[in-house]
């Protein structure tokens, strides 16, 4: 666990009666619910803004694969079967 700093912050009522059952949570104090709060939202925020960008870079390369003719040459022919039931792979 990485060096402690000490923050003083500002928090509702409500949410400082819900601190002070940390023990009910299963945690051993108020500092360590917070810790595992910050790190939970932490996480998730990282994950949105991975998505973000995953979902920004598919977008840009959609828009590339559809100036591309050479990458939907074949896009002409979606949904064609190319097997015939009965028929070899292999010929």
């Amino acid at each position: 666990m990485g060096t402690m700093v000490q923050k003083k912050i500002t928090i509702k009522q409500e949410q400082a009666a819900f601190l002070a059952a940390c023990k009910e949570f299963g945690f051993a104090d108020q500092s360590s619910l917070v810790r595992t709060a910050l790190d939970d939202f932490m996480k998730e925020t990282k994950r949105k803004q991975r998505r973000l960008r995953i979902a920004q870079k598919a977008k840009e390369i959609v828009e590339l694969y559809v100036q591309d003719t050479e990458l939907t040459a074949f896009t002409a022919i979606d949904g064609d079967d190319v097997y015939e039931p009965g028929g070899n792979l292999g010929d």
